[in-house]
């Protein structure tokens, strides 16, 4: 898939999928296959229009902490098979756009012939545009509107918002329902204080992108994605309140290796919450709960 920072479309008539994409959850996804699907059959490129910052950080009071960053997201669309996909700077001059400057803007340098969005899409100056506009301008601007249906999963309506609320409850399990994968973290593995070493429990600490959701503090069990390799892990997320830290950090024990990994790079998935995260009265509490912990990981 070939990623871009602009409106520059060249001559290719495109199937064009609207949202801010963030998490790329089963809904997103949905989204983003009938755009591929209309591309194949009628022989276009496939398209998503998406924002290299979030929306509400010129809007709004600020934008929520991303389930996906710029460079995830990349990734995740081109799973589903898109050809491209356009990561727009969102700017004060950008939101203040007409909604339909925005379409035509669309059809006239991206060539977008089929304009795909879900139902609840709004965009444009003060989320003045909206589906019953884009379906009204459709005819005199030339594509067919494809709006995809709201996306539930064992009850519960998939969304960016309901999928953080989740993860900062430490509900893993039910956030990686609605995502269609677990949780994960991404970033270089780096040097720590050595203080699991010291107490026989070797970690990777992983360090944290800027702007990255961070589930609720606590212990997990998971997957650490190192290069080609798997391997099970149990992690603390968090503060380290024992031995004190000033940043939230993200320390990895993993279940299956013993080696040195410094300079790799490390992808931490959160399948499950063993427990929160808590101050013990000594070094040695400390080790014990490790040890419990450890053992618990190790069952799931």
């Amino acid at each position: 898939m070939r990623c871009y920072t602009n409106d520059a479309g060249g001559d290719a008539e495109r199937v064009v999928a609207l949202g801010t994409f963030d998490g790329v959850h089963l809904g997103h996804q949905a989204v983003l296959e009938v755009a591929q699907t209309i591309a194949i059959c009628e022989g276009m490129t496939s398209c998503a229009v998406t924002f290299q910052n979030h929306p509400l950080s010129v809007v709004g009071t600020g934008a929520p902490p991303l389930l996906t960053l710029p460079g995830e997201r990349a990734l995740l669309a081109a799973h589903c098979g898109l050809n491209e996909m356009r990561m727009l700077r969102f700017t004060r001059e950008f939101a203040a756009q007409e909604p339909r400057d925005y379409v035509r803007m669309l059809t006239e340098k991206l060539h977008a012939r089929h304009i795909v969005v879900g139902e609840n899409h709004t965009f444009g100056a003060y989320g003045a545009g909206n589906i019953a506009l884009l379906d009204e301008w459709s005819r005199d601007l030339g594509y067919v509107l494809h709006v995809v249906p709201k996306v539930r999963v064992a009850g519960m309506d998939v969304s960016s918002t309901a999928i953080r609320a989740l993860l900062q409850a430490g509900d893993v399990r039910r956030a990686a329902v609605l995502l269609g994968r677990a949780y994960s973290i991404g970033g270089p593995i780096v040097h720590g204080r050595r203080i699991g070493h010291r107490m026989g429990f070797p970690t990777i600490n992983v360090d944290i992108p800027q702007g990255k959701l961070l589930p609720k503090f606590g212990v997990y069990f998971g997957y650490a994605q190192i290069g080609s390799k798997q391997y099970r892990a149990m992690f603390n997320l968090g503060i380290k309140p024992t031995v004190g830290s000033e940043n939230p950090t993200l320390e990895a024990y993993l279940l299956d290796f013993d080696g040195d990994l410094y300079g790799e790079g490390a992808r931490i998935s959160f399948v499950a919450h063993i427990r929160d995260e808590r101050k013990f009265a000594s070094i040695d509490e400390l080790s014990a709960q490790i040890a419990r912990d450890v053992e618990k990981a190790k069952r799931l």
